[in-house]
């Protein structure tokens, strides 16, 4: 029976999944960005992985294994001038779980507004903004079972038009004493559609499922299968090595994407006083010479 509920629980997401079904367009883009340059530097294979405040945003379900407090801000030139910025916190209360606050922004600087009639420009300006912030909540069930929820509040702005709405993440994680071997499940995103000037869009919504090991004492390798209700399956392979208990180095590779594949990362961590200090850097390849690089700044204490 026992055995029985614990699976029910990790179904939990799948079954939520199955009304969301819905092909199409999506706004709400600073959802789809991962804020954490580790997770990208493994090509974000980091569902079952994540267990600090970066599980904010990859599966809640991870803030069950934090302890004490996490903070980690990331900053990420995007494409064409956009740039993206992510801040989150997460608090331990023993006996109670783990609750964590995320910011996430994607935007623009103040563009002129061309015309074909007016190339140079109108001497009209536009921007764009897309932001959300997140509420967290996650909490071990047993020894082995953990599940967390986000709720969301997003909003987009831009040349005088605005939307705004709430939508939602859970996940769950199940962990095994075999080669600290983890499995996880989230949903990403639920909620209502946007109506953006006339148009309705869905937000990207999606489902995913994780897996991760530690085959070595300093060698971990996690697999993501992901499954977005706007476009086709895909998967995401990585992993990290540790040298010297302070330098990391990861690699990742995405299957099924339409321009992103591989990934490479750095990261170091060293204790300074109380605090654990972690900065990471990684560097993604979208193809045709575009690139992402972020780099993201942790504290633990």
């Amino acid at each position: 029976m026992k055995r029985f509920l614990l699976l029910a629980i990790l179904m939990i997401p799948g079954v939520l999944l199955s009304q969301y079904e819905r092909p199409g367009t999506t706004l709400g883009q600073s959802l789809r960005i991962g804020p954490n340059a580790r997770a990208c530097g493994m090509g974000e294979a980091y569902l079952s992985i994540a267990e600090d405040a970066s599980a904010l945003y990859y599966n809640p379900a991870g803030l069950s294994l934090l302890e004490g407090r996490d903070i980690f801000a990331t900053h990420t030139p995007w494409f064409a001038g956009i740039n993206y910025e992510f801040l989150g916190i997460a608090q331990e209360f023993p006996g109670w779980g783990t609750f964590g606050l995320s910011f996430a922004t994607l935007y623009t600087d103040k563009m002129e507004v061309r015309t074909p009639l007016r190339p140079d420009g109108t001497g009209e300006y536009f921007y764009w903004i897309d932001y959300s912030l997140g509420f967290s909540y996650g909490r071990a069930l047993t020894d082995k079972a953990s599940i967390g929820v986000t709720a969301k509040f997003i909003r987009m702005e831009s040349y005088g038009y605005s939307t705004q709405a709430l939508c939602g993440d859970i996940g769950t994680l199940f962990q095994t004493n075999w080669m600290d071997t983890r499995f996880g499940m989230k949903i990403s995103n639920f909620g209502p559609n946007l109506q953006f000037i006339e148009e309705a869009s869905p937000l990207p919504t999606s489902f995913a499922f994780g897996v991760s090991t530690r085959p070595l004492e300093n060698l971990t390798v996690g697999f993501v299968f992901d499954k977005p209700t706007d476009s086709r399956e895909r998967a995401s392979l990585g992993g990290e090595y540790e040298l010297l208990g302070m330098f990391i180095v990861r690699a990742g590779y995405k299957f099924g994407y339409d321009e992103e594949t591989w990934s490479l990362g750095v990261g170091f961590e060293k204790e300074v006083g109380n605090i654990r200090v972690k900065l990471d850097y990684s560097y993604s390849y979208f193809g045709y010479l575009i690139k992402a690089e972020r780099l993201s700044l942790g504290l633990a204490f």
